[in-house]
């Protein structure tokens, strides 16, 4: 049964980041949009660097996608940046995301649907490693979405 709504929900996800909207802020809308306790549904900071480190777990078992990781950057480093960047989109207000944007950090690695999708199975397999509820991970997976255009880039 989780597979099939693992399924449902990536269909959904893929959907939503076809067609990103932003507010009057800059900042990215998403559909649902994000609850204003998503960071608490997610244990907090510290539940987000245990996700984070989770997905990178995932990641580096996974080789249609770990060598993209393992060429182009620092792991530590990554799982850094990302814990902060979650963190913003999960509605984090104390922290400031210290990394390049989307687009820059993904310009010259030849990103493709697929690869990205193997990072949205990451995704949710890291979730189900934490045991964080379905809700919280979709809000999470629905709140990176708006990204995939500046992360898929052939």
């Amino acid at each position: 049964m989780k597979h099939v709504f693992r399924t449902i929900a990536m269909t959904f996800v893929l959907c939503v980041a076809a067609s990103p909207s932003f507010s009057e802020s800059g900042k990215t809308k998403t559909y649902p949009p994000i609850d204003s306790d998503a960071l608490e549904q997610f244990g907090g900071p510290e539940g987000v660097r245990n996700w984070v480190e989770g997905l990178f777990y995932y990641i580096m078992l996974d080789n249609r996608i770990n060598h993209v990781f393992r060429e182009f950057g620092n792991i530590e480093r990554q799982i850094f940046l990302n814990t902060q960047f979650l963190q913003v989109v999960l509605g984090g207000n104390d922290v400031e995301y210290q990394g390049a944007s989307m687009a820059a950090a993904h310009s010259d690695l030849a990103i493709t649907v697929t690869q990205f999708n193997a990072v949205v199975e990451a995704a949710y397999n890291s979730c189900e490693r934490i045991q964080l509820t379905y809700e919280a991970c979709n809000l999470m997976i629905a709140g990176l979405a708006p990204y995939k255009h500046a992360i898929v880039t052939r």
